[in-house]
């Protein structure tokens, strides 16, 4: 028998010699180490060290086993390895279907989109490319007040975002079938968090073995990483109230996407959670610089 202190010590070894990539929600090979080991004893993943001096047992050890060949063999990221992931202070199920659980837009989140959105509580927030859901519902917790729509034109994604949904039990959430914002209403939303595909050709190329595995339609978007940017920019402009914000992440494409609109004010974020191409733009600013034309369809 070993205990949980000495199984946790090789298995971070053991995974440090494995030339992975770690940040699909997990910083380092000790994040998870932790985050195996603990899933593969079938405890809450909120565990502490009381446990350390504690043997594993022999249905945990042959199960992370499995696990371990997962990671290091198939590259396959711990989240969908163990099936679910924390973002904040929600844990959402996790598989192939959607990205995993990352993004810096978290930190926007708990902020309480200050100071850019001005008023105390949005009206309605909207998760546009939610995948698995986990910043809409997110955003959702923290603002029980507030209608949350959840929105994917990928019929997968939002069946593990319905998933997501039921297991938090938000009653101001909503998932939608979409093709970005085109099922909404003019002057419709508050807030728009957007996580699109990002990654322009060469990046998607150079992509280590552990993004290989997540869904390629959340990753590829063409040679400058825009290819949904525009048309999402375009209908934003028509949903957005007044006073409505848009917060985008593009990731490496940041540079595109100043260059493509030069005359539009995005501000760049450095957030809390760390990550970068971060921004955020107001319905007043976008309103000046982009064509309404063909925006939206005023169904929701």
């Amino acid at each position: 028998m070993a205990t949980f202190r000495e199984i946790l010590i090789t298995t971070e070894s053991r995974l440090e010699a494995g030339d992975l990539h770690f940040g699909h929600g997990y910083l380092d090979a000790h994040d998870e180490a932790v985050a195996l080991v603990l899933a593969a004893e079938g405890l809450n993943p909120l565990t502490g060290s009381e446990i350390l001096d504690l043997d594993v047992s022999s249905e945990g050890l042959e199960k992370l086993q499995g696990y371990l060949r997962q990671r290091l063999e198939d590259r396959l990221p711990t989240a969908y390895i163990i099936g679910y992931a924390a973002l904040g202070a929600l844990t959402f199920w996790c598989d192939d279907r959607a990205l995993v659980p990352r993004s810096p837009l978290m930190s926007v989140i708990h902020e309480g989109y200050s100071p850019w959105f001005y008023h105390p509580v949005p009206k309605r927030i909207v998760d546009v490319c939610c995948g698995g859901g986990s910043l809409g519902l997110l955003a959702a917790y923290h603002s029980p007040e507030t209608s949350v729509l959840l929105l994917d034109i990928d019929n997968r994604a939002l069946a593990l975002a319905e998933a997501n949904r039921r297991t938090q039990a938000l009653p101001n959430t909503l998932c939608v079938q979409a093709n970005l914002l085109a099922t909404l209403a003019p002057e419709s939303v508050d807030i728009i968090l957007a996580n699109p595909p990002y990654v322009d050709a060469e990046d998607m190329a150079n992509l280590p073995r552990e993004f290989h595995h997540e869904p390629r339609i959340a990753l590829a978007a063409g040679g400058d990483g825009l290819d949904l940017v525009h048309e999402l920019l375009r209908q934003a402009v028509y949903v957005l109230s007044p006073e409505g914000v848009l917060f985008l992440e593009v990731g490496n494409s940041a540079p595109a996407l100043t260059a493509s609109y030069p005359d539009i004010a995005f501000t760049w974020l450095e957030l809390a959670s760390g990550g970068h191409g971060v921004c955020v733009v107001s319905a007043s600013e976008l309103k000046a610089s982009i064509d309404l034309t063909d925006s939206g369809s005023s169904q929701v």
